[in-house]
């Protein structure tokens, strides 16, 4: 097997001496997806198919997400086996790439297949560095947060620039033809949400980028604070120094960041400007006089100092002024080109440069106060006989929190019953203290079963045991427990809901 590098930097793997498919001729590009159902691949799919590409993939189990990619004409497989990406009665073509997950393993038997047939193989990161070649990128990248902030952002330049190209880790029911996580456009923008999960991000080449935030994750991939440092260090370092860096200036990590760049590049002539947001008073943009009025939550925005405008979004959560604050940030940089000219432009022009960003903030407020948001962040599932059931993505323990917060604030008459359903047992195991701090405050809560999204080989008993000392662990006013049966945690609930009168919010938490 030979590696190679395509001129975009991008690279491919091939078998030598690989076999030849009896059959070349092919109606139109094909590419394959294995671990078509997940969050990222099923977004770059929907954005194949609107490309006009033939789209196959595979997983291995059903979904809501793959019969959506279905009705949009992708052939999909259930489970993984060679004949998935050979040829057959409705397919008269090998792919011209085999795309995959970062749960699927290189002895997956489609990767095997596709390595046989000199099938390029692409990670999702390196397939997204290729897609976008070529395209003015816009990248979110972040602990948290990157998915609804990137497609506020994609909507917010959809209407500045009529058209652009767009893919998050999430469904949004506003992208055109609510179609999942991808716009596809005719300009030349590109909105990405940027991964940094299995160093995805580090395939791109941005010319305007968000940071969100930065903590310790993913220890499956990073082993320590200073590995996932460097990464976001070699991600900044790949914005176009004619593009600029918008950054939480509340955050430590991004502070963190801020200040490695700063001596890392020092010297250096040719670098991206960096801006901050935040609440606090030393940001170049910041939030401030935060509101909630029944489903709005309005803020003041400043630059600066000085007041630009008042803007509401239809979401609650301090999480979420932050998400809009940094689109708010950096559409208004974006609409200036020439980002170095802010400062100076402000010295000779105060006045006329106020009003630019105001008429630049006019054009952020009235997609922000529409925007629905993303599915399963603070997502209402429904509500009946004063019960509402809230599902978030939140799986982190700084996300957790954030939830919660927000959840208490909108609903402090409620009694607040917390599923929860914990991402992988390193994470759980890493960040233990952390979890029971997050959990704490709530009435009630049901740990479910360790959700690992790669197949490892591991005892249940084993892998569950850490879930079970969570709830032990968990002080008595939260009443917690374990359930590891999916049916009687739903009947348990529905019969905790029902057993008293009153207003009940169950938050279902984890991806």
């Amino acid at each position: 097997m030979e590696k190679e590098e395509r001129a975009d930097g991008s690279h491919l793997y091939r078998f030598v001496g690989g076999q030849k498919s009896g059959r070349m001729a092919k109606s139109k590009r094909r590419v394959h997806f294995v671990g078509i159902g997940g969050a990222g691949l099923s977004s770059l799919a929907s954005l194949a198919l609107k490309k006009g590409w033939l789209v196959t993939g595979s997983d291995i189990k059903d979904s809501s997400k793959l019969d959506k990619l279905r009705k949009k004409g992708a052939l999909v497989d259930i489970g993984h086996e060679e004949r998935n990406v050979l040829e057959r009665a409705e397919i008269d073509c090998l792919p011209d790439a085999l795309v995959v997950s970062s749960a699927v393993s290189a002895d997956n038997v489609e990767v095997r297949s596709a390595l046989k047939y000199n099938i390029p193989v692409y990670k999702r990161g390196a397939w997204l560095g290729r897609i976008t070649k070529g395209y003015d990128t816009v990248s979110v990248a972040g602990t948290h947060g990157k998915t609804s902030t990137s497609a506020m952002l994609a909507l917010v330049l959809e209407k500045q620039y009529d058209s652009v190209t767009a893919i998050v880790g999430g469904d949004v029911s506003q992208f055109e033809g609510n179609e999942g996580g991808s716009l596809i456009g005719t300009s030349n923008w590109f909105v990405l949400e940027a991964d940094e999960y299995d160093h995805a991000f580090l395939d791109l080449q941005s010319k305007y980028a968000i940071v969100t935030n930065v903590e310790l994750d993913h220890l499956d991939i990073y082993e320590s604070e200073e590995e996932l440092f460097s990464a976001f260090d070699e991600f900044m370092d790949r914005v176009h120094a004619e593009g600029a860096l918008v950054m939480c200036g509340d955050d430590e990590g991004c502070r963190s960041l801020i200040e490695r760049a700063e001596t890392r590049l020092a010297d250096s002539t040719s670098r991206a400007s960096i801006y901050t947001y935040g609440f606090g008073e030393e940001n170049d943009w910041r939030a401030s006089d935060i509101e909630e009025d029944g489903e709005l939550t309005s803020f003041e925005v400043q630059w600066k100092g000085m007041p630009v405008g008042r803007v509401q979004i239809s979401l609650f959560g301090k999480h979420n002024v932050l998400n809009a604050l940094a689109v708010i940030s950096l559409a208004s940089v974006i609409q200036f080109k020439e980002v170095r000219s802010l400062n100076t432009e402000m010295e000779k022009r105060e006045m006329t440069f106020t009003e630019k960003l105001k008429e630049s903030l006019q054009h952020s407020k009235s997609i922000l106060r529409e925007f629905q948001g993303v599915d399963r962040r603070c997502q209402i599932i429904g509500e009946r006989s004063g019960c509402v059931v809230i599902s978030d993505y939140a799986h982190h323990p700084t996300e957790v929190s954030a939830t919660l917060e927000a959840i208490e604030s909108r609903y402090s008459d409620s009694e607040i019953l917390v599923v929860f359903e914990p991402h992988t047992l390193s994470r759980l195991a890493y960040f233990f203290s952390e979890f029971l701090s997050a959990l704490s405050s709530s009435h009630r809560v049901y740990i479910s079963e360790i959700f690992e999204p790669v197949k490892r080989y591991m005892n249940k008993k084993v892998k569950n045991a850490i879930a079970e000392d969570l709830a032990a662990a968990l002080p008595l006013s939260a009443n917690a427990s374990f359930i590891d049966d999916d049916q009687t945690l739903v009947d348990t609930v529905v019969d905790e809901v029902k057993k008293e009168p009153g207003n009940k919010v169950v938050l279902v938490l984890g991806a």
